[in-house]
Formats: structure tokens, C-alpha cells, sequence
């Protein structure tokens, strides 16, 4: 069984950038966004809203402090270094819970509850398998090292006792948060920005917020764009 979590485990960890978006759209597809009618559905959406940008911040003080550097080889997972500071020293996965946050944040920013209820429990065993084979192959190469680690460093809960010092230990690397995230930072405010469009538009109020969400969009548009130019020219590069 243990050999069977892990052969998924990996599947899902090679094909996570592609897979899940397209199971975020089908979800979205077969249980499409709900229109905001009443104060439940509007408590739903800043529900989602607030995951999101949770999610978000916890990737962004990850990268920000000591990023992982993590992947696969010969399609399965793989890793140079036991990374255990930064975030990492408060919790074992900062980043899953980071985009498993995200995931679900869109869910229910959409506010549709069968998309909500199956794709958080997917997302749920996904990351859990993929944690499974990280922790299999994490602890047959680091041994002792990490198992110390996982007794001293919750899975998925962050412990934030200390977290005040272990800020105070880094300089924040904000070149490596645009670098590495900053695909993600821009799909984590244009996802709930279409999503909330589409919403309007299910009670014809979208011309009321259209400004705003242009206004939103060509914003973080040009941010994007600009950090990509940076990035190619090789003239924005992380501190570490």
C-alpha cells in the first residue's frame, strides 16, 4: 500500500502545475460560480477571499525567508538539502498549505458547494499523498536528521511560537519572491477577479464594478509583465 500512496504521490507532484488547473476549470464547469443574492453567498466569497490571499502570504514569507528548492528527477520527487529554517522551522509544508489555501480559496470565491466539497477533498488526499512520498523519499535520504525534524516541526499546522525571532534572522528576499511566485501572486488576484466577474454578471451588476475590475486587471497585468522583463533581462535576481 505504502508503495502504491507513493507511485500517486508522484504522479500528482510531476503533474500538479497542469493537472490541477484543469481539474480547478472542471470543477468549475460541472458546479459553476453562484451569483451573490443574498449576505450568505457574499460571507461565502470573503470566506474564499480570505483564503486566498492567507494562502498567498504563506508562500510569499516561505520564499521571502528560506525557499525550498525541491524537484522532480527522472519524474519523481527529489531534493539537494533538508531545508528546516525559515517557515519551514514552524511547519513542514508552508508552501502545500500555502496552495492548498489558494485551491480552495477559489472554490469558494465561486461559492458553488459541490465544487467546494469535492474539490477540497481532493486537493486534501492529492497534497496528502503528495506529502506521503515527499516524507518516504525525505526520510530514506536524510535519515535521522528528519525524522528529528518531523517530531519538531508540525505537518501541516504551523506552530508560530518564535515565528517574531525566526523573522528577525533573514532578510527578506524580495527579488526571490518575485522571481519564483510572482506567476503565482498574479493568478492569485486575477482567478478571484474573473470569478467575482462572472458573479456580477449572473445578476447583470457587472457594469456597476467594471472599472474596478479593469482598473485590477491592467494593474497586475503590467506588474507581471514588468517582473517578467526584469526576470529574462537578468536584472532581478534573489539575495540568496
Amino acid at each position: 500500500m505504502t508503495d502504491l500512496f507513493n507511485k500517486w504521490g508522484n504522479f500528482f507532484f510531476h503533474t500538479r502545475n497542469y493537472l490541477f488547473p484543469a481539474f480547478i476549470l472542471t470543477l468549475l464547469f460541472i458546479w459553476p460560480p453562484v451569483a451573490l443574492t443574498d449576505a450568505a453567498s457574499c460571507f461565502v466569497m470573503s470566506a474564499g477571499l480570505l483564503m486566498v490571499a492567507l494562502g498567498q502570504l504563506f508562500r510569499i514569507t516561505t520564499i521571502g525567508l528560506d525557499y525550498i528548492v525541491r524537484g522532480g528527477r527522472n519524474r519523481r520527487i527529489y531534493a539537494e538539502d533538508l531545508v528546516t529554517g525559515g517557515l519551514f522551522s514552524h511547519c513542514r509544508n508552508p508552501l502545500y498549505v500555502g496552495n492548498l489555501l489558494i485551491a480552495i480559496g477559489y472554490l469558494f470565491v465561486a461559492g458553488n458547494w459541490g465544487s467546494i466539497i469535492v474539490g477540497s477533498l481532493s486537493f486534501l488526499a492529492i497534497y496528502r499523498l503528495i506529502v506521503h512520498s515527499e516524507e518516504t523519499f525525505l526520510g530514506e535520504k536524510f535519515g535521522q536528521a528528519y525524522t528529528d525534524f518531523c517530531n519538531d516541526v508540525p505537518r501541516w499546522i504551523p506552530n508560530l511560537s518564535g515565528f517574531s525571532d525566526t523573522v528577525k534572522g533573514y532578510q527578506f528576499d524580495w527579488p526571490a519572491v518575485a522571481v519564483k511566485d510572482g506567476g503565482t501572486i498574479f493568478m492569485s488576484v486575477m482567478v478571484p477577479v474573473g470569478l467575482i466577474a462572472w458573479k456580477l454578471n449572473l445578476t447583470n451588476q457587472l457594469g456597476n464594478y467594471q472599472t474596478v475590475l479593469l482598473i485590477i486587471t491592467v494593474i497586475m497585468t503590467c506588474a507581471f509583465l514588468t517582473m517578467r522583463f526584469f526576470k529574462k533581462s537578468g536584472r532581478l535576481k534573489s539575495m540568496r
